[in-house]
């Protein structure tokens, strides 16, 4: 008779990482940013780690953006309005084209690096949450760890459906932000000079801008994906790590556990949390967890969507050197080609790293922000391995490292 094969402690937790991604993607489903089942994710969180035996937990509301295309196409209307008005003839003509593609310039950039902008100042705010608990130290605490992954899902556009379109839509948003800035300078040029040709070079950036408008209209009104490996599986993992440390916590740290609303449309919920715990937390340790659940653990190094920010070294040392201990789990760094909520935390100057899970084929197999990333597609290796590596990486902070 073959012996049973004995279970790990990281396949037991693993399961139950599996447990709470069926739960959020298939009971709850897509959960937009500021809708009734983002809500509903984050009671399920609270209430998960209240029976986990987390300490302080709770909901933390703040308000946030619905949507994360509608600051794009405001920002490509007023370019387009910019290019039209340059035609009713003029130096003023020209100066208002050169003002309204610098706003949209202006705009672009600061949406995508979390940063006021006109935009926020126009459109509707809903009301997004986040649920936070506390995993005290066994011992003296010495140091804080925040473990983050985010509740809601992305819509389902088609330029995240292929390879191809993965790769346009990269180029599209750095193309569609050049458009506007040289746009701007090249009608204020114009405008100095007296050159009415400069209208004909803003029209030729024209499509550009257009075609991104079209895109981010279309983004809007497609549904919202289950979000099984992005990101249920992030919260799964976390929920997991929770269960443990309870049962096995950390003599010197105290662990954070932050589960974030709004992350799709402008990480909204890591910048209300560093709003409010900052100060106290300024030190500690910040763990992002994002598409753990397919695939084997790696680090998007670096990410952003226009501005790029690199993970803290310190981190990124630490992870390396796990990475070197677990030669089997084939960890691996790539390019971010989006961001996630560890990016607020670098543009704040917090010791941040985000962890993901990447096939070897590359991020089209992952599923990214489309209807089929559903629980059977979840990879039970995967979520095992980033709770050890996860896990790993906590013992060796714990011990001063």
């Amino acid at each position: 008779m073959a012996a049973e094969k004995q279970v790990t402690s990281e396949e037991r937790y693993a399961g139950k990482a599996y447990e709470h991604v069926i739960t959020l993607a298939r009971t709850i489903g897509g959960r937009g940013s500021c809708t009734l089942e983002e809500r509903q994710a984050a009671a399920y969180g609270a209430q998960q780690m209240q029976e986990l035996g987390v300490g302080q937990v709770r909901l933390e509301p703040f308000r946030a953006a619905p949507s994360t295309y509608r600051p794009y196409a405001l920002a490509f209307i007023a370019a387009l309005l910019g290019t039209s008005v340059a035609w009713l003839g003029g130096r003023m003509a020209l100066i208002l084209a050169a003002l309204l593609n610098a706003l949209g310039a202006w705009a672009m950039l600061a949406e995508s690096d979390f940063s006021g902008n006109w935009t926020r100042r126009l459109l509707p705010r809903g009301r997004s949450q986040n649920a936070v608990g506390v995993v005290p130290a066994a011992g003296k605490p010495a140091r804080r760890v925040v473990l983050v992954a985010h509740l809601d899902t992305h819509r389902t556009p088609i330029f995240y459906s292929s390879a191809a379109w993965q790769r346009l839509f990269s180029v599209l948003v750095g193309l569609a932000f050049v458009s506007m800035a040289v746009s701007a300078v090249v009608y204020l040029a114009g405008a100095i000079s007296g050159w009415g040709g400069v209208r004909w070079v803003g029209l030729a950036m024209a499509p550009m801008e257009l075609f991104a408008l079209a895109m981010s209209v279309h983004a809007d009104l497609t549904p919202f994906s289950p979000g099984a490996n992005d990101n249920a599986s992030g919260v799964g993992s976390v929920l997991a790590l929770a269960a443990r440390l309870v049962r096995e916590p950390l003599r010197h740290t105290e662990v954070w556990l932050l589960l974030t609303g709004g992350e799709e449309a402008a990480s909204y919920g890591m910048a209300a949390f560093l709003d409010a715990h900052g100060d106290e937390l300024r030190e500690a340790a910040i763990i992002n967890l994002d598409q753990v659940g397919m695939g084997q653990v790696s680090a998007p190094v670096p990410e952003g969507l226009i501005i790029r920010r690199k993970p803290h070294p310190e981190l990124l040392a630490l992870a390396r050197r796990v990475a070197e201990a677990h030669p089997e789990l084939g960890f691996r760094e790539h390019f971010g080609a989006a961001y996630t909520d560890a990016a607020v935390a670098h543009k704040r100057g917090f010791r941040a790293l985000s962890l993901d899970a990447m096939p070897a084929d590359g991020p089209t197999q992952v599923h990214w922000h489309q209807m089929s990333d559903t629980p059977e597609r979840v990879e039970m290796e995967a979520l095992r391995d980033v709770h050890l590596f996860v896990r790993e990486m906590l013992q060796a902070l714990d011990s001063g490292e």
